[in-house]
């Protein structure tokens, strides 16, 4: 499984050759596509061969392309290529509604929980509020403890006055996180045979990725966290900010009791999803929990 984040930041060609990645910039890098798991081309003046791309798809490797504000705007996601791809559809189809709102349930519950403890990470007033409220979500999340909980949380992390509408550094910066995580448990997902525009609770029909945004929604906290640690109101969206953003990729979660890396946290988030899809039991599916900001560091 690929363990490198490449942010290509300056003009160059990517190529590949003998199952390498090849970067020519003014010098000429060559990484093993095995080991690369996501690329993000900040730069407008990269150029990308065709057989780059294709191998790009067949080593499941995430490319991110971004607009002219540096923000991703693009996802290159390979077509399935699970061994029983039909028979992963007709699971995605058959989910009962019980089963759809128990996952979403719990989803919900995690993100609330994740929520609290970012508040709590930062020393902040209503993490207590953000654990009530995580407690009284039912089946589906029919009285939307989802929104009022994001609410109350992000009045508590940024202040009364901030808006997720409001052009500024610190919404580019959460846009840029969250369009990370997304991509990353798009990729996990598709890895396992799932169809990612076939979602739990999310259905826009315009939407290729609703369920990676049903998964995703666990991990948002984790940006918010490094946001509001780092970013203030005045600040630049810097190369140095986008990096460290991108670099959440490989920060301590915990899972099932284990510190992992979020990309491997999302893999094992994806495969106890497998296992509960199989089943028909939601109680078996794993949730990364929030922990403070710190890079993995492998033994």
């Amino acid at each position: 499984m690929g363990w490198r984040h490449l942010l290509i930041r300056k003009p160059g060609k990517l190529s590949v050759r003998y199952n390498q990645l090849v970067i020519e910039q003014e010098e000429k890098v060559s990484i093993p596509l095995e080991d690369i798991c996501s690329i993000v081309i900040e730069e407008q003046a990269v150029s990308v061969t065709a057989a780059a791309l294709s191998k790009m798809a067949e080593y499941n490797i995430t490319l991110f392309t971004c607009d002219q504000k540096r923000l991703p705007n693009g996802i290159l996601q390979p077509f399935q290529k699970h061994s029983r791809q039909v028979g992963v559809l007709h699971m995605q189809y058959a989910y009962s509604k019980p089963f759809k709102k128990r996952i979403w349930q719990r989803i919900v519950i995690q993100k609330l929980v994740n929520q609290g403890k970012c508040l709590e990470f930062l020393h902040k007033e209503g993490a207590d509020e953000l654990y009530r409220i995580s407690k009284t979500v039912d089946s589906g999340d029919s009285n939307n403890r989802e929104a009022y909980g994001a609410k109350k949380y992000f009045q508590y992390l940024f202040g009364s006055e901030f808006t997720r509408r409001s052009d500024s550094v610190v919404n580019a910066s959460l846009n840029y996180g969250y369009a990370i995580m997304r991509g990353l448990v798009a990729r996990s997902l598709v890895g396992y045979g799932f169809f990612p525009c076939l979602g739990i609770y999310h259905d826009n029909e315009l939407n290729k990725f609703n369920l990676a945004d049903d998964f995703m929604e666990v991990l948002r906290p984790l940006v918010d966290l490094y946001v509001a640690q780092h970013i203030q109101l005045d600040d630049e969206f810097s190369p140095s900010v986008r990096a460290d953003l991108y670099n959440l990729a490989n920060m301590d979660i915990l899972l099932n009791g284990e510190k992992l890396t979020v990309v491997n946290a999302v893999e094992e988030m994806t495969k106890s999803f497998v296992t509960a899809s199989r089943s028909q039991d939601p109680s078996l599916l794993k949730l990364p929990e929030l922990l403070p900001l710190q890079l993995h560091v492998y033994e």
